[in-house]
């Protein structure tokens, strides 16, 4: 499988773990926006934008160290932005498919 194939495949698992709601969406764009700045063409720009919007919001692993008020409050912002992000995980996704 070549380096491209890879990127696709890791891709689609992104996008359907956001969309599934395995991972949070903030979660997903964190690593979309990563694969964004390390060049990979498929992945839009939008994702990156949406990142930004959301990274004052602490990732899954941390959610231990913070106090449990205080992250209810970070966490509700998710609702603002999840019908947009998992909108476009939907359709990049069906894009995808078409390769």
């Amino acid at each position: 499988m070549s380096n491209t194939d890879n990127n696709i495949e890791e891709l689609k698992r992104i996008l359907e773990d956001m969309i599934n709601e395995k991972i949070p969406i903030h979660l997903g764009c964190h690593r979309l926006s990563g694969m964004y700045h390390s060049g990979n063409e498929i992945v839009w720009y939008d994702f990156d934008e949406y990142y930004n919007k959301l990274n004052d919001i602490p990732l899954p692993s941390q959610y231990l160290l913070w106090n449990e008020v205080a992250l209810e409050v970070k966490l509700k912002k998710l609702d603002e932005y999840k019908v947009q992000v998992l909108g476009m995980a939907e359709e990049l996704l069906k894009e995808i498919r078409k390769f």
